[in-house]
């Protein structure tokens, strides 16, 4: 337990902060389940994937925004993502 009123405010702060990450964290990881899903089931069309790595782009940049993960993390995990499409769409 804190023991001066600064701790107890950090100490609420501290808790709203992780309650936003984590709430933004489980949205990029239902987007990134969405996203294998769709590549997984083989039948996708090019504009599906699209519009999914869109909102997959969208979750990652506001994890970036928020400074949830590193930039370049969030760059990596990106390339990552579009290299996957990139053989979909191809194939």
């Amino acid at each position: 337990m804190p023991n001066t009123k600064a701790a107890t405010k950090a100490l609420r702060v501290s808790e709203k902060k992780h309650s936003r990450n984590r709430r933004y964290s489980e949205l990029y990881k239902e987007s990134l389940k969405s996203f294998e899903k769709l590549l997984a089931s083989g039948k996708a069309t090019a504009k599906e994937v699209q519009e999914s790595l869109s909102i997959l782009y969208s979750r990652i940049d506001t994890l970036d925004k928020k400074n949830i993960i590193h930039s370049k993390n969030a760059a990596h995990r990106k390339s990552k993502f579009a290299k996957k499409a990139q053989s979909l769409t191809q194939s």
